[in-house]
């Protein structure tokens, strides 16, 4: 693996890390030599992916956790911490697709499933490890993913684009 970078000594929390961006940023973390807290709501799939990246060498970490739920987010940053002895970076990756609806005919239901988890995970997140870093005196670093659809939203999908506009707006 080229390693860029040295990030020996460093740990950090990946939501949504047990796929897709989350699972590739846990590897390249784990690469760059840090060790990684990585959180799934699927319990199976959270703790196939920790196997997998432990295959590879380092510290890795994962809980389960639905970042929509405030309390289980603190449960699992407080986790994380005590796992790691510290976090310097929080990776708030998690997420759900839209499912595609016209707005004139989308409920509450289908816009707050998006919102709970695209906006409200990233707040409760951000705002756990944010007080976490305060606390250290150390800083670090909060970083999100959004989406293109932030800017330019696909048709039936503005509650999405709505949800990834909003990751946009944070810190």
């Amino acid at each position: 693996m080229y390693k860029g970078f040295d990030l020996s000594g460093r740990c950090a929390v990946i939501t949504g890390g047990n796929g897709g961006i989350g699972l590739g940023m846990a590897r390249a973390l784990l690469g760059a030599g840090a060790s990684v807290a990585i959180w799934g709501s699927n319990e199976k799939k959270t703790f196939a992916a920790r196997d997998e990246l432990a295959a590879d060498g380092g510290q890795v970490e994962a809980f389960v956790c639905d970042v929509g739920n405030e309390a289980q987010v603190e449960r699992a940053f407080a986790a994380s911490v005590k796992a790691l002895g510290k976090v310097d970076a929080c990776f708030a990756n998690a997420g759900v697709s839209a499912r595609a609806t016209p707005l004139l005919e989308m409920d509450y239901a289908e816009f707050h499933r998006v919102m709970r988890v695209n906006v409200d995970g990233v707040f409760f997140t951000f705002r756990a490890a944010a007080r976490h870093m305060a606390d250290r005196g150390e800083g670090g670093s909060l970083v999100a993913t959004a989406s293109t659809a932030a800017i330019e939203v696909a048709a039936r999908n503005s509650h999405y684009g709505a949800s990834k506009g909003a990751v946009t707006s944070y810190v």
